[in-house]
């Protein structure tokens, strides 16, 4: 769990720190308070679009998107946490990168960490992202086996926990001869 956490704390990093170098970039070094919230939760949906359970996994479009819409609106919230409370500054010099944020009325040259468009965003994504990644720790069981669910269906096919692969073979000439039988 602690390394799925670490990792969901990267992909948000990367999510968050690249969203903030484009808005920086972009002369948004240190946005004002409707940029850095909308950012704050295109960040939160990007990262509910990766972190955890992928949009490109199987079975899992809803699941995304409901972490998408849910990020989005806790990455907004976040946002208001960091620019309230993370008002320690900067501690170096970074060009074009590190302003002050006037919005917020700082007077460190540098900006603060919560001002900062690529130092918010990338701590909104990350707590984001490890939260949907340690989420999504898969169950005990599954790793030890290392099965994957399948789906069964019809009658004859019902999910048959905890049978060997022999078992199985079995089973099923048996549903075959039945099948059979019937003809």
């Amino acid at each position: 769990m602690a390394l799925r956490l670490l990792f969901g704390l990267v992909k948000g990093l990367i999510v968050g720190g690249l969203l903030g170098f484009a808005l920086a970039k972009a002369g948004f070094a240190a946005p004002g308070a409707l940029i850095a919230y909308l950012a704050a939760a295109a960040a939160g949906a990007l990262v509910g679009l990766i972190a955890g359970k992928p949009i490109w996994a199987e079975g899992a479009r809803i699941e995304a998107g409901l972490k998408a819409a849910f990020g989005a609106l806790v990455g907004a919230g976040l946002m208001w946490l960091t620019r309230s409370f993370l008002t320690f500054p900067f501690p170096a010099s970074l060009g074009e990168l590190t302003v002050a944020n006037q919005s917020l009325h700082e007077a460190a040259a540098n900006g603060t960490f919560g001002g900062l468009a690529i130092t918010s965003l990338a701590l909104v994504a990350s707590v984001l992202g490890a939260f949907y990644d340690a989420d999504n720790t898969p169950s005990e069981e599954g790793e030890a086996k290392g099965d994957k669910a399948r789906v069964a269906t019809g009658a004859q096919s019902k999910a048959r926990i905890g049978t060997s692969a022999a078992e199985e073979d079995d089973l099923e000439e048996e549903s075959a001869a039945q099948k059979k039988a019937k003809r």
